[in-house]
């Protein structure tokens, strides 16, 4: 499980790996001269930068189309597997284009339920049916129902058609209750987690969330989130650019160095806010996605130009 885990914490610390490897690059290029004796032959730090900067993008596009997808396999195995063995998750959860599928687990009983669409604001659940099994595995009952509503405790079905075992007669209830575990947060709560999709099927879900009537917030924030640590690392390298390319005659430069991964490491909290504000939507995914990687590139052009520049 912990192996599983690996690629994803990979693709979370990429950022600080560009960071601390522009930064260790640019002081050993500083402690030969090379800095020095570019720059004296006519090369100015935007052209040291060029072929950097072309590497990451190169390499973050690659992980996005290798590395991701194998990310997301492998964090859905090692969710499956703790929720098998450590979670004892009473209720699954899934979503697929014929809408939400749920699994409930009672002492009495053993469902899988069926919905096309989910008014979260309401708790009513429409078109929805209901597998039941006996504890033993054997099949107990189906019921058919307009409409749900997820009750404190149970839920309230109306128009209701009970099925007695798998071709048995049928009983019509207006109103029929049945007892359950779920709330409509662990429904929300349960519900796939972004990191255990790829990037590339991410729209696809988002899509089919939307027509389910699930928030899609924190997936559109993932995938947007996703996209932004690409201009992240580049970031990451004008961050460097501008704490290395002081030559080292001049002295601070392990000062400069440290305080450059310091503001790595607050940019990556200042990332952790802000995304916070984009799941609990106080701001525009957008913003929430893309604030902190566009700060830190205006703030580090800003500061390579004066150096640079004068």
């Amino acid at each position: 499980m912990i192996i599983l885990k690996l690629p994803n914490h990979f693709l979370t610390l990429m950022p600080f790996i560009v960071l601390s490897a522009t930064m260790v690059t640019f002081y050993r290029l500083n402690h030969t001269q090379e800095i020095v004796a570019a720059r004296s032959s006519g090369l100015s730090i935007w052209q040291l930068l060029k072929g950097l900067m072309t590497f990451v993008l190169v390499f973050g596009l690659m992980q996005l189309i290798i590395l991701n997808p194998l990310s997301a396999a492998m964090s859905k195995r090692y969710i499956n597997l703790d929720s098998l063995y450590f979670s004892g998750a009473s209720s699954r959860i899934a979503i697929s284009e014929e809408g939400l599928w749920l699994r409930e687990i009672t002492p009495e009983r053993q469902s899988i339920i069926h919905t096309s669409y989910v008014q979260p604001e309401t708790k009513t659940f429409s078109n929805v049916t209901f597998h039941n099994f006996f504890p033993n595995g054997s099949y107990q009952t189906r019921i058919d129902a307009v409409s749900a509503i997820l009750q404190k405790g149970h839920w309230e079905l109306r128009d209701a058609v009970i099925w007695e075992g798998q071709e048995g007669a049928s009983k019509t209830h207006p109103v029929l209750t049945i007892e359950t575990p779920l709330t409509i947060e662990k429904i929300q709560d349960n519900n796939t987690a972004p990191e255990t999709i790829s990037f590339w099927s991410l729209p696809k879900f988002i899509d089919i969330l939307d027509k389910s009537g699930l928030s899609s917030v924190s997936y559109r924030l993932y995938w947007h989130g996703q996209m932004a640590k690409l201009g992240m690392m580049l970031a990451m390298i004008l961050l460097a650019a501008t704490f290395g390319i002081r030559p080292v005659r001049q002295g601070g430069t392990t000062l400069y160095i440290t305080f450059g991964i310091g503001s790595g490491f607050v940019l990556y909290f200042l990332n952790d806010i802000v995304y916070a504000l984009g799941l609990g939507s106080q701001v525009p995914i957008l913003l929430a996605a893309w604030a902190p990687t566009l700060i830190m590139t205006l703030l580090s052009l800003t500061l390579l130009l004066h150096l640079e520049d004068g």
